[in-house]
């Protein structure tokens, strides 16, 4: 993946200076040696979403869209994009492939996901591993372990992954779904040794804190 945006579409970044999804975006493409191209924050307006996704669409990479994809009256990423859909076909031009699935929504070089840090970065980890791999999750030299996960996450469980993180940085943890409602901490590394490793020191750490 050459090079990736990254748009946040919402009210709440704008209003209180606070995301999650540029650093979890930033440490997912940093894990394979890439940064973030750009970042663009968005208004819940369609107008305004209409005019940065015709932009994005123009661009020469991949485009990743967090926000303003639901489910309810919030849901403007849909109805945005069939009325530029529609838009592109009364002016001759061919609709552009859409894919769909739980939680997110393809429409050219655009993939959307929820606003929600805890309901879209697990589904945004699985759709950029199949990116990356291809959709047999193959073609990569990194070993990988899992063990099942819950969110949201207690603060138990927060601390000894920080813990984790801070004793194997080359370890990445991702939560990533794993059918029928289930989630699994993925754990990745360069060698079989080092996540297994990480792996283990998590579960140390989560025995430990059950037993206080």
């Amino acid at each position: 993946m050459d090079r990736l945006r990254l748009l946040v579409l919402g009210d709440f970044a704008l209003a209180t200076g606070s995301d999650l999804h540029v650093r979890h975006v930033a440490q997912a493409l940093a894990a394979r040696g890439n940064a973030v191209d750009a970042v663009s924050f968005v208004p819940s307006d369609r107008v305004a979403i209409a005019a940065v996704v015709q932009a994005a669409w123009q661009f020469p990479g991949v485009v990743v869209s967090f926000g303003s994809l639901g489910a309810d009256s919030d849901d403007h990423v849909r109805a945005t994009v069939a009325a530029l859909q529609d838009g592109r076909e009364e002016v001759g031009l061919a609709r552009l492939p859409e894919r769909s699935g739980t939680g997110f929504l393809e429409c050219g070089n655009i993939a959307f996901f929820h606003g929600s840090p805890e309901r879209a970065h697990a589904v945004f980890d699985a759709w950029f591993a199949e990116r990356v791999n291809g959709p047999s999750g193959g073609g990569s030299a990194d070993a990988r372990e899992v063990i099942a996960w819950q969110l949201p996450e207690s603060a138990a469980a927060k601390a000894a992954r920080a813990t984790v993180k801070h004793e194997f940085p080359n370890v990445i943890q991702r939560i990533v779904p794993a059918g029928a409602g289930r989630l699994h901490l993925s754990f990745t590394g360069a060698s079989k040794g080092r996540t297994q490793a990480a792996r283990k020191a998590l579960q140390r750490q989560l025995s430990a804190g059950s037993d206080d």
